[in-house]
C-alpha cells in the first residue's frame, strides 16, 4: 500500500516551474496574476493570501485585488473585462464561492479563456467535456498528476467520481470518460450503492461527509483519492477513514497531504502556460 505524499509531488512541479520560469525571465516576461477577492472572508483571504505566496516563490507576480460586498456584479464584470484587455496579466481568478447578491456564472463566463487558470469560465468547463484543448482546474491537475506517478491506469477501470462539483467532479469525470474509463458520478444526495462501490477499481470523493468511506465499502487493491477538506475539532479530515481503508487500497492520498498541496502547484503552472 501506497499513502500519496503530496507536498513532495508539489515540491517536484514547483522546482519544474522555477526553471521554465527562469526561461520567460531571459525573455523578458514575468507570469503575472491577478486574483479577485469579493467581500469579507477570513478563510477565503487566507487562502489567497497562500496561492499569491507560492505563486511569487517560484518567480512569478501577482496581486490581491479585494472588492467590498457592496459593490454589483456590473462592477465586477468591468473590473475583468479591463484584465482581459490588459496584456500584462496572464491570468485571472475569482475566489469562490462569492457573497450570494453576486451572480457567480455571469461573472465567470466574462473571464477570457486564455486567462482563464482556474478554469471557472463556464465554457472552459464545456470544452472539457467536449474533449476540446483547455486549461484543467487545479485540483484536476493534482489528481490526474497522483495517477500519472503512480502510473495508476484509467482505460477500461470502473471508477466512482462522489462529489459532482465544477471544480473537480464534473471535469475530473469528463477527462477519465475520454481515456477509457466507466464512469459513474454520484453527487451529493443520489443514491449510492454499496455493491457497486466494492467493485469499483478508483474511488475519488469530495463530498464534505467526514470518513464515510469505510474498509468494508472499498475492494481489496482499489485506489483512493480523498480530495475532501473536513473540519472537525480543529483538525483537517477528508471523506475517507484512512487507517481502516489503507488497510485495503494499494494507493490511498491522505488528508492533510494529498492532494492539496499539489492545488497550487497546479494553478502555478496553468499560469506558465499561460504566459508562454
Amino acid at each position: 500500500m501506497t499513502i500519496v505524499d503530496g507536498k513532495k509531488i508539489a515540491s517536484e512541479i514547483l522546482e519544474s516551474c522555477k526553471r521554465r520560469i527562469s526561461i520567460l525571465h531571459d525573455n523578458g516576461k514575468t507570469p503575472y496574476i491577478e486574483i479577485i477577492l469579493i467581500g469579507e472572508d477570513q478563510e477565503s483571504e487566507r487562502y489567497v493570501g497562500m496561492k499569491l505566496k507560492k505563486i511569487k516563490e517560484v518567480g512569478a507576480d501577482g496581486a490581491i485585488r479585494k472588492i467590498d460586498g457592496t459593490s454589483s456584479s456590473e462592477d465586477v464584470i468591468n473590473i475583468v473585462k479591463e484584465l482581459n484587455s490588459d496584456d500584462n496579466v496572464n491570468g485571472i481568478l475569482i475566489q469562490l464561492p462569492l457573497p450570494e447578491d453576486f451572480e457567480t456564472e455571469k461573472i465567470l463566463s466574462q473571464i477570457a479563456l486564455e486567462k482563464d487558470i482556474d478554469a471557472l469560465n463556464p465554457a472552459t468547463l464545456e470544452k472539457i467535456d467536449n474533449n476540446q484543448e483547455s486549461y484543467f482546474p487545479a485540483g484536476v491537475i493534482a489528481v490526474l498528476e497522483i495517477f500519472e506517478r503512480h502510473e495508476v491506469p484509467v482505460e477500461g477501470k470502473n471508477i466512482t467520481v462522489v462529489g459532482i462539483s465544477d471544480l473537480l467532479g464534473r471535469p475530473l469525470a469528463s477527462i477519465l470518460k475520454h481515456r477509457g474509463g466507466n464512469v459513474r458520478m454520484i453527487d451529493e444526495g443520489d443514491h449510492l450503492t454499496f455493491e457497486y462501490l466494492v467493485a469499483t477499481d478508483i474511488i475519488v470523493t469530495d463530498v464534505g461527509k467526514p470518513q464515510w468511506l469505510r474498509a468494508d465499502m472499498v475492494m481489496d487493491g482499489s485506489v483512493i483519492i480523498d480530495a475532501a477538506n473536513n473540519y472537525v475539532d480543529g483538525k483537517v479530515i477528508g471523506d475517507v477513514d484512512l487507517e481502516e481503508v489503507s488497510e485495503k487500497a494499494s494507493i490511498i492520498t491522505p488528508v492533510p497531504g494529498g492532494v492539496g498541496p499539489i492545488l497550487i502547484a497546479g494553478l502555478v503552472e496553468n499560469l506558465i502556460k499561460s504566459s508562454e
